[in-house]
């Protein structure tokens, strides 16, 4: 596999496009299940996803799996969330990605009440969580 192969995402209506390098990066992860998975889009080449996200959260997403630092997020930049909303829904996407090292940097900026003492869920219930995210996604992304 070339580190120059190309992934195409589409967030809404807008395109993104991800090498493979990065889709690597804080693997194992969405991108890299769906790709270079056990599925049979990996089996037909498939190297493009639809996906009923934000296409706004996902550019932070974008940078993120180009080794940017995200965080902490800009304050000047026009968004329909409150700072604290944006952190709280990067979160949720960068957990529905599957992404551990960006989600455990945004829990330390967003203390959450969960089922564990310290306000963070399990990590293994997130991982079910994260399946069954994946396996409900693939069902309907026709």
């Amino acid at each position: 596999m070339s580190a120059l192969e190309e992934y195409t995402i589409l967030i809404g209506d807008q395109r993104f496009t991800l090498l493979r390098d990065q889709i690597m990066r804080d693997a194992p992860n969405y991108f890299t299940a769906f790709f270079n998975g056990p599925f049979k889009e990996t089996s037909e080449g498939v190297r493009e996803m639809k996906l009923y996200r934000d296409p706004y959260l996902f550019k932070f997403v974008h940078l993120y799996l180009s080794g940017y630092d995200i965080l902490p997020l800009p304050k000047d930049i026009p968004c329909p969330f409150s700072e604290e909303s944006r952190l709280k829904c990067l979160l949720l996407d960068a957990r529905f990605y599957g992404l551990d090292s960006l989600a455990e940097e945004l829990e330390a900026l967003v203390p959450r009440s969960g089922n564990s003492k310290d306000g963070k869920m399990e990590k293994e219930s997130w991982q079910v969580l994260f399946v069954s995210m994946f396996t409900f996604d693939m069902a309907f992304s026709c």
